[in-house]
């Protein structure tokens, strides 16, 4: 068990200072209740200073114009994580109760992720154009300013750093707002800039507290130029209309309910442990967890059958056991708000396995839940509709091409989906007629640093990752040049 006894601290213009009222909050391992560490309650006075430094930062240091820095110091920040990566994979456990190989992944993510970026620093590029013979135009890409990057707890290290490294790379400063419930994972990452002299102060600030708080002034503040949230659909719906008002920048990735598209003739031996994999991984706790699936009705019973007869065999538990295929969920509410999505399902479909909460001997020192899979499940069903965030898969049937289209899209998300089948005209004709950012084909939660992800409709606006991401962190301007013959 990982328990830091001091607080850690708000990383503010190069130094760490405590939070000026000096209260803190509590970070607990939601597999075993018991505490981990403390982290700042930071308050107005916090977040303005931080925000004060970065907008300095990005005034007066050559931050913005030297690409040789900011590349070289999100690769020497990539390898100082490197290099503590099994330290904060099991703090990342410790605090979120995903499994240890999945913390792993996901600092191994991060890594590779700050080292793309790290590449992309020297590749922010424009263009020019011949206008006419007396005239020129240089198109230029430019940082926004001071960038505001509110991250969620299901995969907090990696959706930090995912935003943070575009964003540094295309000259930006930034603030990091991380989620209260995993904020010492997030503080830990950001303790590896601390040797890195490319950095200059205020460059990189980290401020922790409550997101009513930190992230409302995040998101009003004149002088924070472009806001990055990640996490559920009504928050960001609340971070467009300020940022409307105050005609923000804003890159929004939200909910998700994704699908898998099995057709008859698809590789069921990849297929359903694939799936599996998608629905259950983080428990469920996931914006693109492919939690529905749609099967062709000819193959819909074996389909179902497998699905029962290996989710069955998964070991939940603590994710510090190397033997273990999936943690707790996040906390008590969040368990509670599954076990009613069950009870919907109950009414509305056929319970196939699981829909109950673990209980007896280390399982109610936790927040767990059985792996759950409802089955003849209508598209109008609120555990179709609606965004879960736990181990939940839902199962429908379809006849053929054109209504497997039509219950993909059936919802008002559009963030991931997956086509399983042999036939490669079918695999592209169908991927591109779903709404959705990201169509994996005969593969699932596929993500790479250099391809774009991002959602359609109520799942989110822009796109991360790739050449786009890093142009969502600067601004388009056309110089124009007349010049005598």
């Amino acid at each position: 068990m990982i328990v830091k006894t001091d607080a850690v601290k708000n990383y503010i213009d190069g130094s760490w200072q405590a939070a000026a009222k000096g209260e803190t909050i509590e970070s607990f391992n939601p597999a075993t209740g018991e505490l981990v560490g403390l982290a700042q309650k930071s308050g107005l006075d916090d977040i303005k200073l931080a925000i004060e430094a970065a907008k300095n930062a990005f005034k007066n240091e050559d931050w913005k114009y030297n690409s040789s820095k900011r590349s070289d110091a999100l690769m020497k920040w990539a390898a100082n994580l490197n290099e503590q990566k099994e330290r904060i994979a099991k703090l990342l456990t410790e605090e979120n109760g995903k499994t240890l190989k999945e913390s792993r992944i996901e600092i191994g993510a991060c890594i590779d992720t700050l080292k793309y970026f790290a590449g992309m620093a020297r590749s922010v590029f424009g263009r020019s154009i011949n206008l006419s013979e007396t005239a020129y135009g240089i198109i230029d890409k430019s940082p926004i300013g001071v960038v505001g990057i509110i991250s969620p707890w299901n995969w907090p290290a990696m959706l930090m750093i995912r935003e943070a490294a575009p964003a540094l790379a295309a000259g930006n400063t930034v603030i990091l707002k991380p989620a209260s419930r995993t904020p010492l994972v997030s503080v830990a990452i950001v303790e590896l800039i601390e040797d890195i002299a490319e950095f200059p102060p205020g460059t990189v600030n980290i401020v922790t507290g409550p997101g009513d708080l930190i992230g409302d002034e995040i998101s009003k503040n004149p002088d924070v130029q472009a806001i990055s949230f990640t996490g559920d659909t009504s928050t960001g719906i609340q971070l467009s209309k300020i940022a409307a008002d105050k005609v923000k920048k804003l890159a929004l990735e939200l909910g998700g309910k994704s699908p898998n598209l099995i057709f008859p003739d698809a590789d069921l031996k990849k297929a359903i442990p694939t799936v599996i994999k998608s629905i259950f991984i983080t428990a469920g706790q996931m914006c693109f967890a492919g939690t529905r699936l749609l099967v062709h009705e000819s193959i819909h019973k074996e389909v179902v059958e497998e699905l029962k007869r290996e989710t069955e065999k998964l070991r939940v538990g603590n994710g510090n056991d190397d033997a273990v295929d999936m943690g707790p969920v996040i906390s008590e509410s969040q368990l509670k708000e599954v076990l009613e999505y069950c009870e919907v399902g109950r009414k509305d479909a056929t319970l196939v396995t699981g829909g109950n909460q673990l209980k007896g001997g280390d399982y109610d020192k936790g927040f767990f839940i059985e792996p759950t899979i409802f089955d003849h499940v209508p598209l109008e069903s609120k555990i179709c509709q609606e965004e879960i965030f736990g181990p939940v898969l839902v199962v429908q049937s379809f006849k053929d091409e054109k209504e497997a289209i039509q219950l993909a899209n059936g919802t008002s998300f559009g963030l991931a989906a997956g086509v399983w089948t042999k036939d490669i005209n079918k695999a592209i004709r169908v991927s591109k007629k779903i709404d959705a950012g990201t169509v994996w084909i005969n593969t699932y939660n596929k993500n790479y640093p250099q391809t774009e992800f991002g959602g359609y409709k109520e799942s989110g606006l822009g796109r991360t990752r790739g050449l786009e991401g890093l142009f969502e962190y600067t601004e388009t301007k056309h110089i124009n040049i007349d010049f005598e013959d």
